[in-house]
């Protein structure tokens, strides 16, 4: 009878311990796979939320992108116009189209949904993307600032080796900044686009 008592005992021990064991492992593997399902479901929000931020960030960018590249031609003539008058060249345009120039240029620099949209997309990151976000703020704020600097440049000519006067300003400069603005718009898009589709 001790030896079936002794037996019985390490069998309710040993099943004891196999319960145990088993539940434990079962608790921990609901346990990882709740939290799979609960972290996998953050990622999708994640995603989600960052998907619409670098969404607004191209359309502001876009925008802005359409209107100033729609007044490159008008700042042109703002800074090539009053030196025709200068080389006695026949006047291109009137002061009342030159005053709606001015207004459509200083209307088309306005940067603050771009600038609004890209600080969205530095909250959301990564780091590479808001890098990206950052530098199509920093082309935006380079391109409104020369369009706003146009009649600045009337003011601070300089005279050149045959005595006639010149703007300060590169009629060149806008364009020039205006494509480093489609460059840092393009960049962003693929970085949030890799990011985006990276697993």
């Amino acid at each position: 009878m001790e030896n079936e008592l002794a037996i019985a005992l390490i069998g309710a021990g040993s099943a004891l311990t196999g319960a145990v064991i088993g539940g434990t492992a079962a608790v921990v593997a609901a346990s990882k796979t709740a939290r799979s399902a609960y972290l996998g479901s953050l990622d999708s929000i994640r995603r989600t939320a960052q998907r619409e931020v670098y969404a607004e960030l191209l359309k502001a960018s876009h925008s802005y992108e359409a209107a100033t590249g729609a007044v490159l031609e008008s700042a042109g003539f703002q800074l090539d116009g009053p030196f025709s008058e200068q080389e006695a060249l026949p006047r291109q345009h009137s002061s009342s189209e030159r005053s709606a120039f001015r207004r459509a240029i200083s209307s088309a620099a306005d940067l603050e949904p771009v600038a609004a949209a890209a600080r969205q997309v530095e909250l959301e990151g990564p780091s590479r993307v808001a890098a990206a976000a950052r530098n199509v703020r920093a082309a935006a704020q380079l391109l409104s600032t020369t369009l706003n600097s146009i009649e600045d440049g009337f003011e601070d000519r300089f005279a050149d080796a045959d005595g006639g006067l010149r703007p300060a300003m590169s009629a060149d400069l806008p364009r020039e900044h205006f494509e480093l603005l489609k460059s840092a718009i393009s960049t962003f898009a693929e970085t949030a686009r890799k990011h985006l589709n990276h697993r």
